[in-house]
Order: C-alpha cells, then structure tokens, then sequence
C-alpha cells in the first residue's frame, strides 16, 4: 500500500506563530496504517521513525533504524488521521495524499517560564476525534484549525476564507492545510495518561502562549503540526466531500498524536537554549545544522508489519477501514451491526525469490551501464520483481534503478563493482511499493543469485 505524500513549506502568514524563536522540521509520513498506540480505530498517516508500533516505548522508539525527520536525533513519531475524499456519486472513499510540516516553537520565555525538552517517552494527544461542537472558549477546541490555500488570489477580510475549526464550504485550489497546536505544559511526573491528555496542559493565558498553571508546571517546548492535504485534485461536490479517517465530516475531530523520540535530548535542549535567532530554518540553529542529514530522511523506509486492508490510497474503497460509517450532525457515532472482521498483520516487505540476496547499494558503472544483460522498466517495479525478471533472462545479477529501472547481468562492466556505496545514497523509493528503495540516481540496488 502507498499512499504518495506530498511537501510544502508554508509561510507564517495566518499563522499564530509570528516572531516565535522556532525551527521547522520538514517531514514526510513513514507508512500509513490502522496500527496506532493511542487511538487504534482509523486509519492514521504516520511521520517520523521507522519503529512506529501498535505497542512501544520509549527504548524501542530510539532503535529505529532511521526516521523521515531531516535531524536523525529525532526518532519520534508525529501522526494524525489520514483525510478522505468522499464520491456521492457511487459512495466510494479516496485517501487523499499528505505531507507534514513540524514546528518546534519556543514559547513562555518571554513571560519567565523555562523552555525544556520533552521528558525521554512523552506520549500526548491534542484534539479529539469524537468532538461535534466548538467550545470558542475552550484552549483545546482552538488549538485545532484550518486553512484554505490559494496561492493565486487574495481572500483577505473574505469570512468565506477565514481560518476556522471546521471544514471550508467550497474547494481550497492549493489544498487543506490542517493545524494541531499541543498542549505544552507537562505535569512533570506522567509520561501518559488514560485519556492521553490530563498529563498535559495548555498555558493559562492562551493555548499557543503564556506560562503553566502549578498543576503543570514543566514547560516543554511548543509542538504544532501542519498537515497539508491535496485536496484540490478531486473534485468538491460539497460540504460532506471530505471525510476524516473515523467517518467525521465536519472536520471538529481532526486531532495529532506525539510520541517523543530524539536520542540526544541535549541536541534538543541546546537548540532550545542557544539559538535565539531561529527564524524557521534548521540551519538558523548551529547545533541542528551540524546533524542535518536530508539523505537519510529521504531514504527512510518503514519494514514493519501493517494491518493488512485496503486503505484507499491506490484505489477508491467502498468503505472506510474499521467501524467508520460518515458521522454526520451532533449525534453518536453510528455503530455496525455486525462489526466488520478484524483483519490481521502483513509484513510490507516483499521477499526475493529463492535463491537470491542483496548484495547492497553499489555506484553505476564509470563508463557505461554496470549490467548490460537485458533491462526493463516497470512504474510497479519492486526488486523481487527485478530479480524475478532477470533470472528468467539466465541472469545472477539484477540491480533496480531510479525507481522503475531493472538492469540484469552475469557481471559487473564498465568500471563498476560490488563494493558497496552509502545505503542512504540508494534513496528512491520503489515504483511498486512505498516500503523499500529501488537505486538512486547512478545507483543501483545490486542482487545476486547465489542458489
């Protein structure tokens, strides 16, 4: 399953976020999935580590083997629900594509309070996915927002367009952008709660600002996700058109989930501390700059299990994963009667035929291509079908390539070996899953036969 994820940078305009010291982590979701360790009924879009779980802690967190954020320090995993389109027309559902941006924002110095990392384990949750209503007076009912994107016109002083708790009336033509501002007061003895939030407080004077009330008196650095949402490539047929992963289609139960994971909270905490002139670029700060690794990001790859259903992010679905009916109005939830069955795990890694290994990430031939036996290219290339192809060619070697590229050969030419080149240099993912690499560019993901 692969759902393709899609990055913008937004500027702080509409935002509450002017003039904050903060830094901004560009990121992009890992896998897409009902597993979740918090709120397990719906379909959720996952950023960060690669370690994501329906059950972890903290010390697993930290052994993933890599994370989408472009600090590898930071293994925690950022998630909210995934956004669906919704057809009238014949009642189907489309996981529309999404990407993240993260800000880390240091708020409550300017009233006194000292700004801390998250404590190691952190859990928290922000919104609520059962909300029906706006409380306007209520920190946590604010802390959940939309913005409708269009870079073409101007909408200022339009209420139409004004940035709003619930879903727009009309299309957005540069997308949904989804706001999620966490609480940052920490009671500072809890790493959880029942209800993912009673350890958890938003300042006294505002949700995005101030200092913490005595009940939570550790003020943790501020977390806010973007979330934007490519709305404007389906069509806008009106106000139920987008529909959250739990059936909402009011847009009141967007909510985010965090679980803390950086490795070096000091990286953290010097962030925090000694770079009072980031403006939101990473590279503002010495300390983040120092460790900012894009290639890594970028060759992340989540190889855990998933729940094994269709998800809707190849293909309309006729249903919403889970007991998910649309929710309309200010009424329950709607139940099903009988729930749907419960689907078990897959893994999201393909194995290679028998027979065959791989050998790793190698460079391209010097002079020419490496493997020059018979090729192929496949949008829905994985590299068990690479392999597959090659062998009925009589080939030992396959190498896969730029994402759809197949190369088979009985030897390596023109220059190139087995030796191998950084992992991380092998970064594209692979045309037929969004779950392993297939080459980079002038480089190949080698495999050999060797039974």
């Amino acid at each position: 399953m692969k759902l393709t994820s899609t990055f913008v940078l937004a500027a702080l305009t509409a935002l509450p976020l002017a003039g904050a010291v903060h830094f901004i982590l560009p990121i992009r979701p890992v896998v897409t999935t009902r597993l979740d360790p918090i709120v397990s009924t719906h379909v959720h879009t996952v950023a960060g580590a690669s370690g994501f779980n329906w059950n972890y802690n903290y010390d697993d967190l930290i052994k993933s083997e890599c994370t989408t954020a472009v600090i590898p320090q930071d293994k925690s995993n950022y998630w909210t629900p995934v956004l669906y389109h919704y057809n009238r027309n014949n009642g189907s559902f489309t996981a529309m594509p999404n990407g993240f941006n993260i800000y880390y924002l240091v708020r409550g110095t300017d009233v006194g309070d000292k700004v801390v990392a998250p404590p190691k384990g952190l859990r928290m949750l922000a919104g609520d996915p059962n909300r029906r209503t706006y409380n306007a007076s209520s920190f946590a009912d604010q802390a959940i927002s939309y913005v409708c994107l269009d870079y073409d016109n101007n909408h200022a002083g339009d209420p139409d367009w004004a940035e709003r708790p619930n879903f727009f009336t009309h299309q957005c033509p540069g997308g949904l952008r989804a706001q999620v501002f966490f609480p940052s007061c920490w009671d500072g003895k809890n790493l959880d709660s029942p209800d993912h939030k009673s350890h958890m407080s938003y300042p006294v004077e505002n949700y995005n600002g101030g200092h913490c009330p005595p009940s939570h008196p550790v003020h943790i650095i501020s977390l806010f996700y973007e979330m934007f949402i490519q709305t404007q490539q389906y069509s806008y047929d009106g106000p139920g058109t987008w529909i959250w992963a739990n059936g909402d289609d009011s847009g009141y139960g967007l909510h985010g989930d965090f679980t803390m994971g950086w490795t070096d909270i000091n990286l953290l905490q010097s962030a925090i501390d000694d770079c009072p002139n980031m403006e939101g670029n990473i590279p503002d700060c010495p300390h983040l700059k120092a460790v900012l690794d894009n290639d890594a990001a970028n060759a992340c790859r989540f190889r855990g299990n998933i729940v094994n259903e269709d998800i809707g992010d190849q293909h309309p679905i006729s249903a919403l994963p889970g007991c998910n009916k649309i929710w309309s109005g200010t009424g329950p939830k709607p139940t099903c009667n009988p729930n749907p069955p419960t689907p078990g795990l897959t893994s999201t890694q393909q194995p290679l035929p028998v027979g065959w290994t791989e050998l790793g990430c190698i460079a391209e031939g010097t002079s020419g291509r490496a493997l020059t036996g018979a090729s192929t290219v496949d949008p829905a290339l994985t590299k068990a079908k690479c392999a597959t192809f090659c062998a009925g060619k009589g080939f030992k070697y396959a190498g896969v390539e730029y994402s759809q590229e197949c190369y088979c050969g009985n030897s390596l030419t023109n220059g190139a070996s087995t030796n191998q080149v950084p992992a991380v240099q092998c970064n594209n993912v692979c045309g037929g899953t969004a779950y392993d690499n297939c080459g980079g560019p002038s480089r190949l993901s080698l495999l050999q036969k060797t039974g």
